[in-house]
């Protein structure tokens, strides 16, 4: 990722209008929230920095295993990835009912207690995780994700990661 930045946000915006005190001739309560919450990533290994990110759309069967740390994540061209250091995120359940994430044979520990500690996405639900300083270091025996459909057969699920090799 020679000179590229790689930018991870979450956009949220929410606006209310409680008119209840309008008749008090106090005029229309407006609240209005607009924010933006992210990080951008420069190009290197330290802290803000990634060399490395995957995206794909991976159809899951009932029951599949993300291995983050080894060969199976392939770049644009085709090569293997092999994050150590993870800095960023993101998954989506496209498609089908609930989709427990967590809890693989070699647990990566983005909730904490990795063994055990699992997430449940409804479908079209989706979540972001950043680590931008040291990152979440992960290897042989922390860098998978296992992947649990309700629905059985293959459902697609968006997967970004950000991280340094």
């Amino acid at each position: 990722m020679d000179n590229v930045a790689v930018t991870m946000a979450i956009n949220l915006a929410l606006s209310a209008d409680n008119s209840d005190i309008a008749g008090s001739e106090l005029g229309a309560a407006k609240d209005t929230l607009n924010l933006t919450r992210g990080e951008t990533y420069s190009d290197g290994s330290g802290s803000g920095q990634c060399d490395v990110i995957y995206h794909a759309v991976l159809a899951i069967t009932t029951l599949d295993e993300v291995d983050f740390n080894g060969v199976v994540l392939k770049d644009a061209f085709g090569a293997g990835l092999a994050i150590t250091k993870l800095k960023g995120l993101y998954i989506k359940n496209l498609t089908g009912g609930a989709l427990t994430i967590g809890a693989a044979a070699s647990p990566m520990p983005i909730f904490g207690t990795p063994a055990t500690d699992t997430l449940v996405l409804a479908n079209n639900d989706s979540r972001l995780f950043l680590f931008p300083a040291a990152g979440l270091t992960i290897g042989g025996a922390t860098g998978s994700l296992e992947f649990v459909h309700a629905e059985g057969g293959a459902q697609n699920v968006e997967i970004i990661a950000v991280g340094v090799r």
